[in-house]
This record gives structure tokens, sequence and C-alpha cells, in this order.
């Protein structure tokens, strides 16, 4: 599994696209949606009229997370692309704050799994952000 943004989409070839953003991709390659890990639309606008911090969204949007099973999302978005590698994608790119960032620590922490950056490979996050992880270890 990994996450990503729209953006980045240029190669037709791959099929595990999901949608995990409030609204639509409207991209074309995008084929599938999991809107359960989008965060609610007014938790949304309140972050992004400022009505709210970074913080006060993560601890919501985490509360929203913890009421979901972690396998059945697992297994959800497995199911939803039959046999391609699901690609969790927002419209956040990678220096932006996004909750797919949240959504992959999430899902590491539960299932004890490990969630790639497209096209970057290993990443670090933290509170929503990510970087490339540039001192990867050999073990």
């Amino acid at each position: 599994m990994k996450t990503g943004y729209f953006k980045q989409i240029i190669d037709v070839q791959k099929n595990g696209f999901i949608s995990i953003s409030l609204y639509p991709s409207n991209n074309e390659f995008v084929n599938y949606e999991y809107k359960s890990l989008a965060p609610n639309w007014k938790l949304y606008e309140n972050l992004k009229s400022k009505k709210i911090s970074e913080d006060q969204f993560i601890t919501a949007y985490k509360e929203q997370l913890e009421s979901m099973n972690p396998n059945k999302v697992y297994d959800d978005l497995n199911t939803l692309v039959s046999g391609f590698e699901p690609i969790l994608m927002t419209d956040g790119s990678k220096k932006k704050f996004c909750h797919r960032h949240l959504v992959a620590e999430w899902l590491e922490n539960e299932l004890g799994i490990i969630i790639e950056e497209y096209k970057l490979g290993k990443v670090i996050r933290s509170k929503g952000y990510m970087k490339k992880n540039i001192n990867p270890t050999l073990f």
C-alpha cells in the first residue's frame, strides 16, 4: 500500500488509485473512492478557513479514524482494487499538511505495516506532514 497525491498520476498502468478526499479527484485514472477515510466536510472547511489549527484537526480526525476497524479498512481497500496495490490519493502535495499521512500513520501503527509514498518510497511522517527518508537503514 502507498499514499500519494493526484498531480503525481501520469502512469495509466497503475490501477490501484483510490481517492480518500472529500471531493472527487477529477483525474481520469482514479477509478475508486473510499470516502470513509476523508475528513468530514465541517472539519475540512474549518481547517481550510483557519477556524481550527492543524493540531485541532489532527485530534478530531484521529477520533474519526479510531471509530473504524483498521483490518476492515485494509481489507476493503484491497478488495476495491482487486489484485492491484492500493494507492491512497488526495489533493495535498508532498510539502503540505495532508490527512493521507495521518491515515498512513494510523494503518501502520494499527496493522504493523509500512506504507510508502508513491514515487518516493519510504518517508517519515509526523503530524500530517512527510519528508523523504534520506538515511535509510540497511537492516
